[in-house]
C-alpha cells in the first residue's frame, strides 16, 4: 500500500507518517517546503491549494490512501474529490461540534453537515472544517474517512499551549482554571495517538467509514495540570475563577463551559480499534522537549496579572 501525506511534515504530519511507516507503508510526505522534516520518510515538494500541482502530483504518486492533515478551505477539499482515484481520502478535522452541547462529551453524529453552498471567500478555521466535512458528506460514493482531534498535545507542539501550563507548574506560582469546568473531561489528545488513529483509518483492511472522534479518554485540565506537577516533583495549585474572568492566555486549552465535556470514544474504538494512551504516557516526551527548547507560551507575559489576581481572591 502507498499512502501521500499532505501537512505530511508537520506536527500531526510527521506522527502519521512514522506510524504508517511502522506498519509497512509505503509513505510519502508531502509539504510546500523543499526541506523534509528529518529523513524518515520520501518527500514531495508542492503546492496544493494549486490544483494542477494537486492533480499532477496525485497522477505521479497514485497512492492508494491520501491522508489530508492540511485542508480547512473546502476549495481545497473540492479539488480532493475531483482528482483523487485511490482507495480512502482521510481528512483531519478538528472540533466541529456545536457550542451547546449541555456539558455532556461530543457524539460524532452531533455534527450536522451544513445547508446552502460553501463560501467562495477563505473562511476561518474551524468553520473551514465544517464545510470540508460537509463537501465530503455530499460526495456520495467518494472513499471518505474523518478524523475528529480537539487540542493536540506532544513535543513541538507550535502552539506552545502545553508550554503555558508547563511554565507556571515550573515557577511555583498558583494556576488559574475555569470553575465550571476544570474537574470535567477536556478535549484533549496525545500527538502520538492522532498519527495511529491516521494510520488505523488508513489500513484498507478495515471497513471505515465516517468520521471518528480521537482524544484522551477522561482526562481533565485538572488531572492534566496535577500529573504535570508530579512529573516535575512540584505541587500544582489551582485557583478556579469564572471562565468569563479568565485573563487572556492564562488557561489556553480551556475548557470553555459552553463547548462539550470532552469526546465520546465509543465509535472509534469498536469500528476503528482505537484506544487512547494513558495522559502519563505523554508527559515524558513533553516534559523532556520542554527542557531542551524552553519554549514560552505568548500568554505567559501577563503571568504577573494572574498572580495579583491569585492573591487577591484568597486574601
Amino acid at each position: 500500500m502507498r499512502a501521500l501525506v499532505l501537512g505530511g511534515t508537520g506536527f500531526i504530519g510527521a506522527a502519521t507518517c512514522k506510524e504508517l511507516m511502522r506498519r509497512g507503508v509505503e509513505t510519502i510526505a508531502a509539504s510546500r517546503s523543499e526541506h523534509a522534516y528529518g529523513t524518515f520518510t520520501s518527500h514531495r515538494a508542492f503546492d496544493r491549494t494549486d490544483e494542477a500541482q494537486l492533480a499532477r502530483v496525485l497522477e505521479e504518486v497514485q497512492p492508494d490512501v491520501l491522508v489530508d492533515h492540511a485542508a480547512y478551505q473546502p476549495s481545497e477539499v473540492a479539488a480532493v474529490i475531483r482528482h483523487f482515484r485511490g482507495a480512502r481520502y482521510v481528512f483531519t478535522s478538528t472540533g466541529v461540534y456545536p457550542d451547546d452541547l449541555g456539558g455532556r462529551p461530543a457524539l460524532e453524529e452531533d455534527f450536522v453537515p451544513l445547508a446552502g453552498s460553501p463560501p467562495t471567500e477563505p473562511i476561518e478555521y474551524r468553520d473551514g472544517k465544517r464545510w470540508c466535512e460537509t463537501l465530503l458528506a455530499r460526495s456520495g460514493a467518494f472513499p471518505w474517512v474523518v478524523i475528529r482531534p480537539p487540542a493536540v498535545l506532544g513535543a513541538g507542539d507550535h502552539t506552545l499551549r502545553i508550554a503555558a501550563y508547563l511554565q507556571r507548574v515550573e515557577d511555583g506560582g498558583p494556576l488559574l482554571v475555569p470553575e465550571e469546568s476544570y474537574r470535567r473531561q477536556a478535549g484533549l489528545a496525545w500527538v502520538r495517538d492522532v498519527g495511529y488513529a491516521h494510520a488505523l483509518a488508513a489500513d484498507l483492511a478495515r471497513a471505515a467509514a465516517g468520521p471518528y472522534n480521537v482524544a484522551f479518554d477522561g482526562v481533565s485540565l485538572a488531572d492534566l495540570i496535577e500529573s504535570l506537577g508530579r512529573v516535575m516533583g512540584k505541587t500544582a495549585q489551582l485557583v478556579p475563577i469564572p471562565y468569563a474572568a479568565l485573563p487572556p492566555g492564562a488557561s489556553p486549552y480551556g475548557p470553555d463551559p459552553r463547548r462539550s465535556a470532552g469526546y465520546d470514544l465509543t465509535r472509534g474504538r469498536s469500528e476503528l480499534s482505537f484506544e487512547p494512551s494513558h495522559l502519563e504516557d505523554s508527559l515524558a516526551e513533553v516534559l523532556a522537549w520542554y527542557r531542551a527548547v524552553k519554549p514560552s507560551h505568548p500568554g505567559y507575559q501577563g503571568r504577573a496579572t494572574e498572580l495579583e489576581l491569585a492573591r487577591s481572591l484568597a486574601g
